[in-house]
């Protein structure tokens, strides 16, 4: 297959040509490279929940080295993460305001177990339109446009998301690396898992813990530091389990939106309709609108003798509530964006809760 890099993304950027850029760029590249090993059955066999290893049980599978045998299993993970998607077809479209609060929030709080576990829809794709930078583990330039959450046995295999044998939530991120010229150059994909803690945390932790676990492709050219590493991962587990705990919060600002079902081609079966669920598009306009009104504050108000407060926003964040008789019940509230006048007022834009258990 010839490689579609580099392309400029067409605008206005949109949930459904992103999804289709997806299956385009990236399933199909990674179809090519299983093909070539002989290793399809291999990626169907994962999606199923099943463990074959490649060149132990199946015989076909072509692996002259351990190398390119664990390159295999990574992008037989991807495509067979991509297939569990397509059996729900749950797309979270994120609008952008939101998605750069949700990424900004402080992410200090111990959170209750559980929390995660209240995810509303199985296996679901997120998608960025406004695209989150980011900065490649080899100094390039990306942007975060895609995120795939499926689930993960204690045993290591794939799972739904509401299985209740899932230990972990696989975490695939999908990005644009771009140059300056705003091209993509290419594609970047990275496959993280967090715990399922039934015992309370932070974000810090879960991090931690991604961070020690984590298996590079072997197979590609690698000049980066440790510390590079470790902030390119830390910075997609930060945005990935933030979005999570967003749409885990009961109140969270979503609403289906309906999407047509696109006309089959020639000899094939109708395709199943995205089921597109809208997050942040009523709450991010509200966000930006204080945010502006707070920005002109802090323009006109500088130096004057009244002012008592510079005009600034508190980030969002997390915080975790006791309730219920002898407080033994907590619940998490996303609190948004908090923007503070010159008078000291605060400007609220509604929050959200998350009824959890402990």
């Amino acid at each position: 297959m010839t490689s579609p890099f580099p392309f400029k993304r067409q605008l206005p950027i949109t949930a459904t040509s992103l999804i289709e850029s997806l299956r385009r760029v990236q399933i199909d590249a990674t179809e090519e490279h299983l093909r070539r090993f002989a290793a399809l059955d291999y990626a169907k066999t994962i999606e199923r929940g099943g463990v074959l290893k490649p060149g132990q049980e199946a015989k076909d599978i072509k692996v002259p080295s351990q190398q390119i045998a664990q390159s295999i299993q990574i992008s037989a993970g991807d495509y067979a993460v991509y297939w569990k998607w397509q059996k729900t077809k749950i797309v979270y479209d994120v609008e952008p305001t939101l998605m750069q609060a949700l990424a900004d929030m402080d992410t200090s709080d111990v959170l209750p177990g559980g929390v995660l576990r209240q995810l509303p829809h199985p296996n679901p794709l997120f998608i960025f339109t406004g695209g989150h930078p980011t900065v490649h583990k080899d100094g390039a330039s990306g942007l975060i446009r895609a995120l795939y959450v499926t689930g993960q046995r204690a045993d290591k295999t794939m799972c739904d998301t509401s299985d209740p044998d899932a230990a972990q939530f696989q975490l695939t991120f999908v990005s644009d690396l771009v140059n300056d010229d705003g091209d993509v150059v290419d594609s970047d994909s990275v496959r993280i898992s967090i715990e399922l803690a039934d015992h309370s945390f932070t974000i810090r932790r879960a991090i931690e813990q991604v961070l020690k676990d984590y298996a590079w492709e072997p197979l590609l050219a690698d000049r980066a530091s440790d510390d590079q590493k470790r902030n390119y991962l830390e910075a997609l587990a930060h945005f990935g389990v933030a979005h999570l705990l967003y749409v885990c919060s009961d109140k969270a600002d979503t609403h289906r939106q309906a999407v047509g079902r696109r006309p089959p081609r020639k000899g094939q079966r109708p395709d199943r309709p995205v089921k597109l669920h809208k997050v942040g598009w009523n709450i991010g306009p509200a966000i930006k609108a204080a945010r502006e009104v707070t920005e002109q504050a802090q323009r006109t108000s500088g130096g004057t003798a009244q002012r008592t407060v510079a005009p600034h926003i508190r980030k969002a964040h997390l915080h975790t509530f006791k309730h219920g008789p002898g407080r033994r019940l907590a619940k998490v509230k996303w609190l948004p964006p908090i923007f503070v006048n010159s008078k000291g007022e605060q400007v609220m834009t509604d929050g959200t809760i998350v009824p959890v258990t402990q």
